[in-house]
């Protein structure tokens, strides 16, 4: 297959000449295409303006030739001797015809020779009198094909048409006939004229021709000999059955003998169109243009083949000149690659393949380098994977604790209620003593586990009023075994009162944690003793937050570089050399400042400056986030039924004590479903459920009181251990509900429940 391949490989050379040649093939294709398109498409435009103007001007001139007759004819009917001859045919007694055939005789012998026949009507549209030039018409079926024309002359009106017999072409002329006295209508006169190739010529235009059509076949024409194609016949025709519409007019190109044509149909029946009369095909020819316009292409095609290979001469030398250098540098790349970097290419010339070979010698002269710096690159890429790995490992560690503090929440809920509770029992003050550190223990648990859970949070960065001393604080708390299992002693040196600041928490959090965890680690191999020292204050409208250490501090080529991504002077595996840098960055983002200064042996400090809350978004940010849950006096109303929902048996039975205890009837469930079936039964004062439960939890069993007791779902808080979840705070916020964060204490349970009561009077 790979010698296939070789064998049908095109050479740079060939590949130009392919692309160069179908540009050049292709540009003039198009070219000519486009232009013989845009010279045919005039072509046809002019023909259809000159075959618009010939209609008209036929049509005109054929009403105009109506219009003359119809004067004629009409000082004709109104001789008295006409009149006098009419009316005595009319009204005889025997109605003789003979004196108005005489008459009729000496108008058509003093007519042109066109004029065929000439009839007389009386007022009944009855024929009286008639004659013919030739003996090819017959009087009878000509006045039966002229009806139409002579009802219109027998209204009152002259009137003239185009009707067709026996294969020949008449302009029909009827003009009405009055009594001699100017009495009633006597009659009409109708007179055929025969519509010949001379009469034609006159009426059309130069250079253009035309034919008239009758049952399909040409009664006359300006051009005899020619054959029409069928299809124009068919489009000349009337429709077979009267009730069809006539058909559209349109241009069409036509070939006749070789010739090419322009063509159009129509109808020039004054009677009806599509009836009785005839039609009319108009055309043109342009095959004199066409001869033209495809001698025009001859040449064009002629010189694009010559400029075609004249331009193939060109560039396949000029690739071949230009290619030699390539094949050069070919060789010489080979050789590098091989591992000969001792190959230099000679400068073929000043212009870009001069500095392709510079290049190429300077490649080739820093290419060992390059290949020890990419070495030691990758010694360093393997040691900062090892680092992200481990960073990984650690963020997995996050989720996990995370998840682990909040099952923790339900056990240190009972830990710290029933502690309380017991001392509230015990007269023993030795005992109490005990129980009393128990409830501080697991007082102390729960601020851990909130530290926890507070830092571990994975959410979208949210601004907000935060006391920076809550902050620093909650970290200590987190780093409180590390520093105190590493003999680390922290100084708290805080300002009196800081004002709040806009910020973060859980990224103030991340940067304060890399701090003193990078200090801790600092300090923990060159101190057995070690010291830090916090200090906050206030200054122009700036809170200041400073880190200081007794460790080794840092060197003085080192301090420039430390913000710098993945710079670190911890062994592999000990550091990522992120935590800095993610530190300067988030700082930044607060639009504060980070700092450090440090003497080699003296330690080191980092200082951190962010701006003081405006008084305007200090008002916002109070607004938005409401005011927090007034517990009530732990004293309340008694006798009051409870209903107490939560998946713990514990915390049922913490419950169940306490409120028992208050003097309260108290039902408890361990499920949704239990809650419900107890409703159904008995209405309950206060609903205390927890919101996260196997089966129907908190959120479905608040939705289905709203929609089937609605008086219940107001009745209803919560209590739960997940202050994590997005999700029910979500909730929360949109059914404007409280809730009770587990693990609380006795005081704040009675008090939440006394609240509920207050609120449901």
């Amino acid at each position: 297959m790979a010698n296939s391949r070789r064998r049908f490989r095109f050479s740079l050379q060939t590949k130009v000449l392919i692309v160069v040649l179908g540009f050049l093939v292709l540009l003039p294709a198009v070219t000519l295409w486009i232009v013989n398109d845009h010279i045919q498409q005039q072509m046809e435009d002019e023909a259809l303006r000159t075959l618009t103007t010939a209609e008209a001007v036929f049509l005109k001139s054929l009403d105009n030739r109506g219009r003359n007759f119809l004067t004629h004819y009409g000082s004709v009917v109104e001789e008295k001797r006409f009149k006098i001859t009419a009316d005595l045919a009319v009204t005889g007694e025997r109605a003789e015809p003979k004196t108005m055939n005489g008459l009729l005789s000496n108008v058509l012998e003093d007519s042109p020779e066109d004029h065929a026949a000439i009839l007389f009507f009386d007022a009944r549209n009855e024929l009286i009198a008639g004659r013919r030039r030739a003996s090819s018409i017959d009087i009878e079926r000509f006045a039966q094909a002229a009806a139409a024309v002579t009802r219109k002359a027998l209204a009152g009106d002259p009137a003239t048409g185009v009707v067709g017999l026996d294969g020949n072409a008449y302009h029909v002329i009827s003009v009405p006939v009055a009594a001699p006295t100017s009495g009633p209508l006597t009659g009409a006169l109708t007179v055929a004229i025969h519509l010949n190739e001379a009469t034609l010529k006159e009426l059309k235009l130069p250079r253009t021709e035309i034919l008239l059509v009758i049952d399909n076949r040409v009664a006359v024409s300006t051009v005899p000999g020619i054959e029409l194609p069928d299809s124009l016949l068919r489009q000349a025709a009337p429709p077979s059955d009267p009730t069809e519409a006539a058909p559209v007019q349109s241009v069409r190109r036509v070939i006749m003998a070789g010739e090419h044509f322009m063509a159009r149909a129509g109808d020039i029946d004054a009677a009806g169109p599509g009836r009785q009369g005839i039609h009319y095909v108009m055309f043109s020819s342009y095959e004199q243009r066409l001869q033209a316009l495809a001698q025009t292409r001859r040449e064009l095609v002629g010189l694009s083949v010559a400029a075609i290979l004249v331009s193939a001469l060109v560039v396949s030398w000029f690739v071949r000149r230009a290619t030699r250098p390539l094949r050069a540098l070919r060789d010489s790349a080979e050789a590098v690659g091989r591992g000969d970097f001792s190959r230099r290419i000679e400068r073929f010339s000043n212009d870009e393949y001069g500095d392709l070979a510079v290049a190429f010698n300077q490649m080739t002269t820093n290419l060992q380098t390059s290949r020890t710096e990419l070495e030691r690159a990758m010694q360093t890429v393997k040691a900062t994977q090892e680092q992200l790995i481990q960073s990984e490992k650690l963020s997995a560690v996050g989720q996990f604790v995370a998840g682990v503090a909040h099952e923790l929440n339900n056990p240190l809920t009972a830990v710290i209620g029933f502690s309380e509770l017991l001392q509230s029992m015990e007269s023993n003050e030795k005992i109490r003593g005990h129980l009393d550190r128990i409830a501080k223990s697991a007082h102390r648990c729960h601020k851990i586990v909130h530290s926890l859970l507070s830092f571990a949070r994975q959410e979208a960065p949210e601004r907000k009023l935060v006391a920076l001393h809550t902050v620093i604080e909650e970290v200590l708390e987190i780093m409180a075994y590390d520093l105190r299992t590493s003999n680390v002693t922290v100084v708290k040196e805080f300002a009196p009162t800081v004002p709040p600041i806009m910020a973060d928490p859980h990224h103030l959090q991340q940067v304060f944690v890399n701090i003193l965890g990078n200090a801790r680690q600092a300090i923990e191999p060159f101190q057995r003793e070690g010291r830090i020292v916090v200090r906050t204050s206030t200054e122009n409208g700036w809170v200041k937050i400073e880190f200081q250490d007794n460790g080794p501090g840092i060197r003085p080529e080192h301090l420039a570089r430390i913000f710098d991504p993945f710079f670190t002077t911890k062994p592999a595996g000990k550091g990522t050399g992120l935590g800095l840098s993610l530190s300067y960055g988030l700082i930044q983002e607060h639009g504060g400042r980070i700092s450090a200064r440090s003497e080699l042996g003296q330690g080191a400090a980092f200082t951190i400056e962010l701006p003081v809350a405006s008084a305007s978004a200090a008002t916002q940010t109070i607004r938005r986030s409401g005011t927090p849950w007034p517990f009530a006096p732990s004293g309340g109303p008694t006798g009051k039924s409870i209903l107490v929902i939560d998946d713990e048996e514990w915390i049922l039975d913490l419950a169940r004590e306490l409120l028992q205890g208050d003097g309260h009837a108290v039902e408890t469930a361990s499920s949704g479903q239990r809650a419900l079936e107890l409703l159904s039964r008995q209405k309950f004062d206060v609903l205390v459920s927890d919101w996260k439960m196997p089966g129907l939890n908190g959120i479905r069993l608040y939705e289905h009181l709203v929609a089937t007791h609605p008086e219940s779902a107001k009745r209803m808080f919560f209590m739960t251990g997940d202050v994590v979840s997005d999700t029910f705070q979500a909730f929360l916020q949109q059914h404007n509900l409280t809730c009770l964060s587990k693990p609380f204490a006795i005081s704040e349970f009675r008090s939440a429940v006394n609240r509920m009561f207050k609120a449901g009077k």
